[in-house]
């Protein structure tokens, strides 16, 4: 009997659809498995399982000049760790019986480049359907199902992701070799990151080169501030001196009823702002909450841009609400019996790309049976109140504004009266409490008496994550062209599921560093982003890659003249002789990265040291790996390190941070799971004093 073979990004997304078709037995094949039944098999992918390698891949093992640029003739390569996963994915899709591949990754360029690069290193030809759905609802699935569309359709936006792909290598490999070589320090360059640490330069030099300049302000004594400020006190208290005992006439009068409308749902972004600004969050420790909440089902896919729903999904919304009221009835009851707020503001099929809003999931009611660590508490508090206030009315307050005239001088005073708090009755914003004056117009009212504040201008602020995030979603407005500007305006710097780990390359390329809540520009990040050209560390460059990029998706020209000016920008810069060798300290120095670490404990292939991990050889068949960088350790393994853990079991480990900054050596062993590869620690190891002899 024929059967369609559906393949997904996800496990979980696989499982979701695999129900829907009937394809209920779960098929294992050691650590893997799929789903079967109705003439269907349900997979999925582990994100990318495929790329287009690293330099190594191309046999640029060593780093020199003289290879540089590097344009390889692009291929595709297992990605470390992936070997069981794509060797089941081999077998289904050479399957006799499977007639019919169905690509179901998410719906964007991304989905589109992780189906086509495994569908293509398969070598593959079966016929193949695309789903194309932006909702797991049971309904979305059926309806996309009785609707797959003819994979052509797509073939401008693989085109598009396939070519940001190759071009944000070119230009991050050949930059990250070229200034590492003529500096001799290891520099990492990427489009992004560039133009995400001059941003942070731009707001540093702002700062330094601002001066505080005092004023005053000039208060009367029913709170009524003066539209003027006063460089002077003596002024300001000139003015005071002739208001006090005069009368001032009330020249304007207005009251206004007014709504604050309820926040929209969380991106990924927003949420990790929001954790930011409240718990100070760092952006990767929010990810890695809400991707365990996810893990754990209690929240939708978080990597995403998303803040509205679709409206396939408002039955499903309206259960999750229900069964919330085991953790807020009150709140629950009284949404359900003022009804639900589904306006624009919360579904939007039109706002929804590859992923709808971060909310809870129906079995939310489990949350006080699920084991939670502390972030993932406060991770999932914010998600369920932003869930909860978008669903809620507005805020609807009193504003009265009132202008009072005194001795030639204005004065203005609003005030804010809460008439129906609505969602800001959970809002963790202090409720505005104001006392409502009863002033008209021509009134006249007797000045008593008037304050004079000192104040002082303030620099910009230095930025915290939260900030900085808000200016990499909102990278359209630090752009001027009005045309390049609509590029990015739905896409920002970088994507949600991406701007963390940026923040966090950043940091561990001592480019930036965190002082609390505060991002700071180190000296070294300030050398390095000094010596950029202007058109490498832009958001102009972003933008304008974006419009090339939308010009093929849509068909209006080939990938040949983008690739063909990214290569021409990367080689100007590399041949321009602007960058003396006093400022570089060039030279052709070759450097090579390390050799073989050991063998494999699973195969007994060599062990390689990669830019991200220590792993396996033997890509294709074994998913032996060891990230190299701990956050648990506060650093990362060197080669030798992990020569000794492979050979020995055990290694010694010096140089650790715990979590409070405290400096430790600990013995660490291999703990080696069969289907994943960590350190385990063992002991502490006690410092060696230096004893001190008798002279001293």
């Amino acid at each position: 009997m024929p059967l369609r073979l559906i393949l997904c990004e996800k496990p979980s997304v696989a499982m979701s659809i695999a129900y829907c078709v009937g394809a209920t037995e779960k098929i294992s094949e050691g650590k893997r498995f799929y789903w079967q039944g109705d003439d269907y098999i349900v997979t999925n992918a582990l994100g990318h399982l495929v790329g287009i390698g690293i330099p190594e891949d191309y046999g640029y093992k060593k780093w020199k000049l003289s290879d540089l640029p590097i344009i390889p003739d692009f291929k595709l390569f297992l990605l470390n760790g992936c070997g069981t996963q794509i060797g089941m994915l081999r077998k289904l899709f050479e399957r006799e019986d499977v007639t019919e591949i169905i690509n179901a990754c998410d719906a964007g360029r991304e989905g589109e480049c992780i189906f086509r690069y495994i569908y293509n290193y398969l070598g593959s030809n079966k016929p193949v359907k695309r789903l194309w759905i932006n909702s797991l609802t049971d309904d979305a699935i059926r309806d996309g199902m009785a609707k797959l569309l003819d994979p052509a359709e797509f073939d401008g936006m693989f085109a598009a992701g396939y070519a940001r792909a190759k071009s944000d290598w070119i230009f991050g490999i050949n930059l990250s070799r070229f200034y590492s070589l003529i500096s001799n320090q290891r520099h990492k360059s990427g489009r992004v990151k560039n133009a995400v640490l001059n941003i942070i330069a731009e707001r540093e030099a702002q700062i330094a080169a601002f001066e505080k300049k005092p004023y005053f302000k000039l208060i009367l004594d029913n709170g009524a501030e003066c539209t003027r400020t006063f460089d002077t006190r003596e002024e300001a208290e000139s003015v005071a001196n002739s208001c006090i005992g005069k009368t001032a006439t009330v020249c304007f009068a207005l009251a206004e009823e007014k709504k604050e409308n309820r926040p929209l749902l969380h991106s990924l972004t927003s949420l990790q702002r929001e954790a930011n600004d409240i718990f100070g969050l760092t952006a990767a420790v929010t990810l890695r909450a809400a991707q365990s909440l996810y893990e754990k089902k209690l929240i939708t896919y978080p990597r995403t841009d998303s803040n509205f729903i679709s409206e396939d999904m408002i039955g499903y919304v309206e259960s999750v609400v229900k069964c919330l009221s085991s953790y807020d009835k009150g709140r629950t009851d009284k949404l359900l019996s003022q009804g639900l707020n589904f306006d624009k503001r919360v579904v939007n099929n039109a706002k929804i790309t590859d992923h709808h809003a971060i909310i809870p999931t129906n079995i939310i009611g489990k949350l006080a049976e699920t084991e939670l660590n502390d972030t993932e508490k406060k991770i999932i508090g914010l998600v369920i109140n932003r869930f909860l206030s978008a669903l809620d009315k507005p805020y609807t307050y009193l504003e009265k504004r009132f202008e009072f005239e005194v001795e030639g001088e204005l004065f203005r005073l609003t005030t804010r009266t809460p008439v129906e708090l609505g969602w800001r009755e959970y809002s963790r914003k202090g409720e505005d409490q104001q006392a409502a004056p009863a002033y008209f117009k021509n009134q006249t009212i007797l000045v008593n008496a008037a304050t004079i504040r000192d104040c002082e201008t303030k620099p910009p602020a230095h930025f915290t994550e939260a900030s900085l995030l808000a200016v990499m979603e909102n990278i359209d407005r630090r752009i001027d062209d009005k045309e390049l500007k609509t590029y990015v305006k739905d896409r920002g710097l970088g994507t949600p599921a991406t701007r963390a780990d940026i923040i966090e390359s950043l940091i561990s390329a001592k480019y930036i560093k965190r002082k609390k809540k505060q991002i700071y520009i180190t000296d070294f990040g300030k050398n390095f982003i000094r010596i950029l050209p202007d058109n490498l560390k832009s958001a102009e460059l972003t933008a304008h890659w974006e419009q090339e990029l939308a010009d093929i998706e849509q068909g209006k020209c080939g990938e040949e003249n983008f690739m063909s000016e990214i290569i021409k920008n990367v080689n100007d810069v590399i041949e321009n002789d602007e960058v003396t060798a006093a400022e570089t300290n060039a030279d052709n120095t070759e450097t090579e990265q390390p050799a073989d670490v050991g063998k494999c404990p699973w195969c007994g292939n060599p062990v390689r040291e990669g830019p991200k991990a220590f792993y396996c050889s033997d890509r294709e068949n074994c998913d032996f790996f060891i990230y190299k960088h701990d956050k648990r350790i506060g650093r990362s393994y060197k080669a030798a390190e992990i020569s000794e853990l492979l050979a020995n079991g055990k290694v010694t480990l010096r140089g650790c941070t715990s979590s409070k900054g405290n400096k430790y050596a600990a013995v660490f062993e291999l703990d080696d799971t069969g289907e994943y590869v960590n350190l385990k620690f063992v002991e502490y190891v006690k410092s060696r004093k230096k004893r001190k002899t008798r002279s001293e």
